[in-house]
């Protein structure tokens, strides 16, 4: 298969505004589902930072490597059934609920531990991040009598939503409408069978073209 690209790229210009006008519905049909159809979700964050001891002044750097090696540890615990589920039962939620809504992380090289929720509702999120980090601290002073554990960042009540990205989805709206526009008139221009000209006809011929018929409108 033999692809002219010079015959390409005419097809192309003689269609250029059928290619402008699909990135344009592209564009406006994603800005309406954006808007009016997708739920936005707010994001809400409350860093831990686990303390190492200071006696007079002097930091207990065994501490700090003990710390290091217990991050893990308390990022598995926060992920766990055990304190999720006594979070969603303050909030008179499902576990499943709270689990969907929850990220837990750690920032590399350090000792702290970001939880955060992200759900329809910027009052939700707060709360609970705020019950995680309630029902984590309290649990993990009683069963391991660790009293370490501050909460450097509270977590707020998100003034905008972080998802989802209209700018983003208006770009991937006009993408999709250039593709599909561009997609069909390849297709059709690799399927199109027709000689159109007398070029077309010598070339595919082998043999000169001696004369044509017009084609006259009755």
């Amino acid at each position: 298969i033999e692809i002219n690209l010079g015959e390409l790229f005419q097809l192309l210009k003689q269609n250029i505004k059928m290619i402008v006008i699909s990135i344009l519905i592209g564009i406006i049909v994603l800005g309406i589902m954006t808007v009016f159809f997708i739920d936005k979700k707010y994001e809400s964050t409350s860093k831990l930072f686990l303390k190492p001891d200071v006696t007079e002044g002097i930091t207990d750097y065994t501490q700090i490597n003990s710390n290091n090696l217990m991050v893990n540890n308390y990022i598995e615990m926060l992920k766990g059934n055990n304190i999720q589920s006594q979070a969603a039962d303050e909030l008179s939620m499902e576990t499943n609920e709270v689990k969907a809504a929850l990220t837990i992380s750690n920032q590399t090289n350090t000792q702290i531990i970001s939880i955060t929720a992200i759900t329809t509702d910027p009052e939700l999120s707060k709360q609970i991040v705020d019950a995680v980090v309630k029902v984590f601290r309290k649990e993990v002073k009683e069963t391991l009598n660790v009293n370490n554990i501050a909460v450097v960042d509270q977590a707020e009540v998100a003034t905008a939503p972080v998802s989802p990205n209209l700018k983003m989805n208006l770009i991937i709206g006009a993408l999709l409408g250039g593709f599909i526009s561009v997609g069909y008139l390849f297709i059709k221009f690799m399927l199109d069978t027709h000689i159109h000209n007398k070029e077309e006809a010598e070339k595919y011929l082998g043999i000169p073209m001696l004369g044509s018929i017009p084609y006259f409108e009755d």
